[in-house]
């Protein structure tokens, strides 16, 4: 009995060890956040509601340079997509944080806001609406306490990069 007890415990440990490593092997990509069939994506160029301009190019050339560097999708003319992110620039705020004694604006935050839609171009509907996707940051014009001075351009494409990221994390992993 207990020589029974041993094999089937050894036997369900090198079944647990082989699912493992036969998993491990394979090359599955898990996006949670997509149907299976998605591996194409369209981004035309963002509409922009803004006074600023060039915006919607700066955020579109970047969505599309970092879903190119992720790799999971495949950047195509929308008529070859299976997705396709369409997105229009609501808002961008620049808001002094910091004052000096003089009241010059020492510090800013810098806020985009986004439309986003993803649509599944072969059911022909949305999977997902986003109606206020933002991202934020925050850049000192002086160097104040230790941190480098920037300029307005050089946070901005810095919040654009990190707007493309979570982006991608939306539409890959559902978040």
């Amino acid at each position: 009995m207990r020589k029974t007890f041993l094999k089937r415990c050894l036997l369900s440990v090198f079944g647990i060890a082989a699912l493992v490593c036969i998993a491990a092997c394979t090359d599955v990509t898990i996006r949670p956040g997509m149907p299976s069939y998605m591996s194409r994506i369209a981004i035309p160029i963002f509409q922009n509601r803004t006074n600023q301009p060039n915006l919607e190019n700066e955020i579109t050339q970047q969505l599309n340079q970092e879903f190119m560097m992720d790799g999971r999708l495949e950047i195509v003319n929308p008529d070859k997509a299976n997705a396709l992110l369409q997105g229009t620039v609501t808002q961008y705020i620049l808001e002094p944080l910091l004052m000096d004694v003089h009241n010059t604006p020492q510090q800013y935050k810098m806020r985009v806001i986004l439309y986003l839609a993803l649509k599944d171009t072969k059911a022909g509907k949305n999977l997902w609406v986003e109606e206020k996707f933002e991202e934020s940051t925050t850049y000192f014009v002086a160097n104040t306490m230790g941190v480098n001075a920037e300029n307005e351009q050089d946070a901005r494409k810095r919040l654009i990069q990190q707007l493309s990221r979570r982006v991608i994390a939306r539409v890959i992993e559902g978040f």
